[in-house]
């Protein structure tokens, strides 16, 4: 029988309910309630896997769960449905089991994110710059110094930004975008694992506002902005305070004016003018971890993308989406026939 867990598992993370699959494998509704319950014939491995986008081999795979939605938090919380927290829980426990299979074979650095419960946002930026040694300037590869930190980074191609704790370990699911953009989204999911690891669901809502307080305040250092930013400021200079904190003009602008840096009137100037700006076009951001495993792997020939899907139920597609594009794309009819080998020694971060 295949594993029940599983065919639920994947069904969140297609975004279908219970209605929808049973429709598209042609049963009825309560058949699929009992194939997530009792589990259902291998015989219809093929078809599940069809229909719900995943491998056949993902329903062999031991029972899980997806990551407990009250436990995640999401960028906007409020505009995301119901059905769209349920996927990106699925999708969640798939990257967790990516990283558990990396750390198989290659020793990574264990989460050292400080918990600053209790901490307002402006203290908890200039504690942890203090921490982490960070200095009292612009923040260098935010992505290097979390993944240095031992958080678990993947990238997302759609969706919000999320951000949970799983087993003593932080994640962080990072939406695609510019890449100044992408260091902000990293810097309010920070926020969230070091301010509300101890926070129920019912606070979630009013923590984004303090997480993205948070991402301003260690992004944007006051000594260093008042001295570039003022009502005498003006688009060049803007265009290079975004270059040199690596974050959005418009939220340097909203910052600098919520701390009396800017005044309403020259605020509102640049932000007319800003509109008239091209979009920067920048590369995004690139994992250290990702960058340095898969290439490896397929240097020893031990692990190519084909196995690691394989060996976690999912299509490659879904690996080269989490992992910022390292896992390279399988074309169809290629085969990957290179031996498992010994593990490796590497160790990816220090």
């Amino acid at each position: 029988m295949l594993e029940p867990t599983r065919i639920t598992l994947a069904r969140h993370a297609a975004g279908y309910s219970a209605m929808d699959l049973a429709r598209l494998i042609q049963v009825a509704e309560s058949t699929v309630r009992r194939y997530e319950t009792c589990g259902a014939p291998e015989a219809m491995a093929g078809e599940l896997a069809a229909a719900l986008g995943c491998a056949p081999g993902y329903f062999h795979r031991p029972p899980a769960a997806g990551i407990d939605v009250e436990r995640i938090f999401f960028r906007t919380p409020r505009r995301i449905s119901r059905a769209r927290k349920t996927s990106c829980s699925a999708l969640g426990r798939t990257g967790v089991e990516l990283y558990d299979l990396i750390t198989g074979d290659y020793l990574l650095p264990d989460t050292e994110v400080p918990d600053y419960t209790g901490l307002d946002a402006e203290a908890a930026a200039a504690q942890l710059r203090l921490d982490w040694n960070l200095g009292c300037g612009p923040v260098p590869d935010l992505l290097y110094v979390l993944e240095s930190r031992g958080v678990r980074v993947l990238s997302l191609a759609d969706g919000p930004s999320f951000s949970f704790w799983e087993d003593g370990q932080a994640f962080i699911f990072l939406a695609s975008g510019d890449r100044s953009g992408q260091r902000h989204q990293l810097a309010h999911e920070l926020g969230h694992l070091l301010l509300h690891s101890a926070l129920g669901a019912d606070g979630h809502a009013a923590a984004e506002a303090e997480a993205e307080q948070f991402a301003s305040r260690l992004l944007l250092p006051a000594l260093s902005l008042q001295a570039r930013v003022g009502d005498t400021l003006r688009m060049p200079q803007l265009l290079d305070a975004q270059e040199l904190f690596g974050v959005p003009a418009h939220i340097i602008l909203s910052h600098a004016r919520d701390c009396g840096m800017l005044g309403d009137a020259s605020y509102s100037w640049l932000v007319q003018e800003l509109a008239l700006e091209p979009a920067p076009r920048r590369a995004p951001l690139a994992s250290r971890v990702f960058s340095l495993v898969f290439p490896s792997l397929r240097g020893e020939d031990r692990m190519g993308t084909l196995r690691i899907a394989a060996a976690l139920g999912v299509p490659t597609r879904t690996l080269h989406d989490l992992t910022f594009g390292h896992a390279f794309m399988v074309l169809p009819g290629l085969q990957d026939a290179a031996p498992l080998g010994m593990p490796g020694h590497l160790r990816a971060l220090s």
